[in-house]
């Protein structure tokens, strides 16, 4: 049987040569119009859909998201249906982790602070100092991204401690993963908290003021996760207060950052605009996991990164991709 698949978006016409050799009939419709004239006899689509296309879609068994993160992907009539959605999850650990230890390591040797005196012309030494060895990293969320960032921490002779509701790995490195409602316990020892997470009903504001109150005043939060996950006037007061000891943040619950907003002018803070994700390697595993994806359902085979529709992520570790 021929496969029909839509893409809402093309990619490269190299892998689009690929999918052609596969046998694969494919129409590309990035506007909703051409979308919805296409969808009506696909088997699977690349890219999102709406509910008007899939009242129309009549035999569609598969969507392949265009990113990691679903947050808006979902919706009732697509969540209960039969549909397989999978994602792009994996592609980003490594160097998503760079990027975490890149900012762990500029508060440990205070180069948030040097580099804001470099700016001034000041020869100014004083900037406080953390010796990483023997302190303790907590990682909320134990994902493809979150075992990267906790891979990390003995080389650097860092305890690791980990939050999961269903962790997929259990590496020996990691000393202890908690539950969801033993979070806290685990915030009080960590002196680098980095958060993981998706964005789901669940962790949507996981971290308010109770939450950041749990944590050392010491700490340092990292956010590479969703924005979402953190209540950002709660981690604004706690940050003003002292209650923390300074945060790096890639992803905002407001974005982008307001200019006016006091995040940006707080030494204690670094801030990246969601650009933790960028590397020169990641289009190229996009469109390799997509075309191996796409291969596997030609044939019939087990997908990768196969999305449990309720919770919104992937919850199933064989069929991740590495």
């Amino acid at each position: 049987m021929t496969i029909k698949m839509v893409f809402r978006r093309a990619l490269e016409e190299e892998y689009m040569d690929q999918i052609r050799q596969l046998g694969v009939h494919f129409r590309v419709a990035p506007s909703a119009e051409e979308a919805l004239s296409a969808i009506a006899e696909a088997d699977a689509c690349y890219g999102s859909l709406t509910p008007e296309l899939l009242r129309a879609a009549g035999r569609l068994r598969w969507v392949q998201a265009t990113s990691a993160g679903l947050d808006g992907f979902f919706f009732p009539e697509l969540r209960q249906s039969a549909i397989t959605v999978t994602n792009i999850r994996g592609i980003y650990s490594d160097v998503i982790a760079d990027h975490v230890f890149a900012m762990i390591l500029a508060f440990a040797r205070g180069l948030h602070r040097y580099i804001r005196n470099q700016a001034q012309g000041l020869w100014q030494k004083g900037a406080p100092v953390t010796h990483l060895a023997g302190t303790t990293l907590g990682v909320v969320g134990l994902g493809g991204i979150g075992l990267a960032v906790a891979a990390r921490g003995p080389a650097f002779g860092m305890r690791v401690l980990g939050m999961d509701p269903a962790p997929k790995d259990n590496p020996e490195h990691i000393e202890c993963i908690y539950a969801p409602d033993e979070l806290r316990s685990m915030l009080g020892q960590s002196d680098f908290v980095v958060l993981c997470v998706p964005h789901t009903p669940e962790t949507e504001g996981l971290f308010d003021a109770g939450m950041l109150d749990a944590m050392k005043p010491t700490a340092v939060l990292i956010n590479i996760g969703r924005g979402k996950v953190v209540a950002l006037e709660a981690l604004n007061a706690a940050l003003r207060d002292g209650k923390l000891g300074g945060a790096g943040l890639d992803v905002f619950e407001t974005e982008p950052l307001p200019p006016e907003h006091p995040l940006w002018k707080m030494e204690n803070v670094i801030i990246t605009p969601h650009a933790a994700d960028v590397s020169p390697e990641i289009d190229a595993r996009r469109k390799r996991l997509i075309v191996e994806n796409i291969r596997r359902f030609c044939a019939g085979e087990p997908l990768l990164n196969v999305v449990d529709k309720q919770k919104g992520y992937v919850v199933d570790a064989s069929s991740l991709w590495r």
